[in-house]
């Protein structure tokens, strides 16, 4: 690592605790060290004078008003639909962010700073001194990883995202916080708490060093792979310091990072999460694919045995609706997530439901007058178009109705009628029901006999 110092701002200990800090083994990405990161990438550390103060670029008040746009695009519909609520709700808190982080972030001095452009890291010790000169070699260990986290997720054309730093400042600290704790750093615990002390964006590198502690072990994995660019403004959303992180799934309180693959190389794409048991699927699925191309169905067919969460990711799409209720029925047993920017299916009731030409319905083929058969915890029940529960799940199987307004359920082996109205108007109590002209030939006990709609038994 090459330290140039023309002012000797650094005492020879200073420059040698550096470097030595440096050489530590700490594995990311292919690089083994901070200094095999610095070398490879051709950056050269700079230590120069002053204590410069941070500026509070354009892209606070940009991201201010592209949030504001957003929470009132989201508020308006909101109003319609109930479930775009949550997001009204998030654009909202991310508003709130930012106006009291552009506060936070203009009081703020350099203790560092990647310059892509020159690609170098600059530390300013003066700045350090001014903050704590009892803890100049916290400062200066730690600021140096802090930045050749960024120089790290420098990518060609990266400055045309500016906002990526509100993503990169909390991956930039948390990288920080890895390498401190992975090389049995002294300095560490002082870093966590200097980090959580924060009052922008910076602080949530803390939460999220806190989430892979507690076994969240993918997060080590988004920081080896991040790259640039990242969705326009995004952020990272925080609740109960819980962080998540973007593109991340959200799985009954787990994060979970796609790592989709392309079966044949080619769409549809998928992922399995084995700790969660996630299945995550992604691209144009149609019945061809489920069903007649054997290498992606036995692929698809070994995975489905374990899933216990269904994730539709942000470009899943079925062809048509029967393969899209097949897939559905093949994970009757399984809690389905519909990715939020996914355009044509979304979650009402817990049922999905598509989405084509501003017409919202259940995925399943009507069973007769206006009603359809759905699937839930693995038990059947019957569903209007709207998603509303007119039938309880509890049945293994469900036919159509006929014309007399009845529909054959089952229960095990056991076999009845219900209504339109959800009512059992025929106890589920016999062998096997057909219907005759406008009676119903029925078995119960080993004998055969006829009944009328209401059940009565026909002489």
């Amino acid at each position: 690592m090459n330290i140039s110092d023309s002012e000797s701002l650094l005492t020879s200990a200073q420059v040698s605790l550096l470097q030595s800090c440096a050489a530590k083994h700490f594995n990311l990405g292919g690089f083994s060290s901070l200094d095999n990161i610095v070398t490879k990438l051709k950056v050269d550390v700079h230590i120069e004078p002053g204590i410069p103060v941070r500026q509070v670029n354009d892209y606070y008040d940009k991201a201010i008003e592209y949030w504001k746009k957003v929470y009132k695009q989201l508020e308006e519909l909101a109003r319609e639909d109930k479930s775009l609520r949550d997001k009204c709700q998030k654009a909202e808190i991310k508003l709130g962010r930012l106006y009291s982080e552009r506060q936070a972030h203009s009081s703020m001095t350099y203790l560092g700073f990647y310059d892509s452009q020159k690609n170098i890291i600059k530390l300013f010790p003066e700045a350090m001194e001014a903050a704590d000169v009892s803890k100049m070699d916290e400062y200066l260990v730690s600021t140096l990883a802090h930045e050749v986290m960024h120089a790290y997720f420098n990518r060609p054309g990266h400055e045309k995202y500016p906002y990526a730093m509100f993503v990169e400042e909390p991956l930039a600290e948390f990288g920080m916080l890895l390498y401190l704790y992975e090389t049995d750093s002294k300095y560490y615990d002082w870093a966590h708490n200097n980090v959580s002390s924060k009052k922008c964006c910076y602080r949530y590198g803390a939460d999220i060093m806190n989430q892979y502690k507690g076994g969240y072990n993918f997060l080590r994995e988004y920081l080896k792979d991040y790259k640039i660019p990242i969705g326009e403004y995004e952020m990272l959303d925080v609740l109960n310091g819980r962080v998540s992180m973007p593109g991340d799934v959200d799985i009954n309180g787990q994060n979970i990072i796609p790592q989709w693959q392309d079966i044949l190389n080619n769409p549809p794409r998928y992922f399995y999460d084995e700790p969660t048991e996630t299945l995550g699927l992604d691209g144009e699925w149609n019945d061809e694919i489920l069903h007649h191309n054997r290498d992606i169905y036995f692929r698809f067919a070994q995975t489905v045995h374990r899933v216990k969460n269904l994730y539709l990711g942000d470009n899943f799409f079925a062809e048509d609706r029967y393969c899209m209720s097949s897939l559905h029925y093949e994970l009757k047993n399984c809690n389905i997530v519909i990715s939020p920017a996914n355009q044509f299916y979304k979650m009402v009731n817990g049922i999905v439901m598509s989405i084509s030409n501003g017409e919202v319905a259940p995925i399943y083929e009507t069973c007769g007058r206006d009603r359809y058969c759905i699937p839930q915890i693995g038990k059947f029940g019957i569903f209007d178009c709207h998603g509303t529960q007119m039938v309880p799940c509890k049945y293994d199987s469900i036919w159509s109705f006929d014309d007399n307004g009845l529909c054959e359920v089952k229960i095990g082996n056991l076999h009845g009628l219900v209504n339109k109205q959800g009512e059992e108007q025929v106890d589920v109590i016999f062998d096997y029901i057909q219907k005759d002209g406008n009676l119903y030939k029925v078995k119960q006990n080993g004998k055969s006999f006829i009944i009328d709609k209401f059940g009565n038994k026909q002489v």
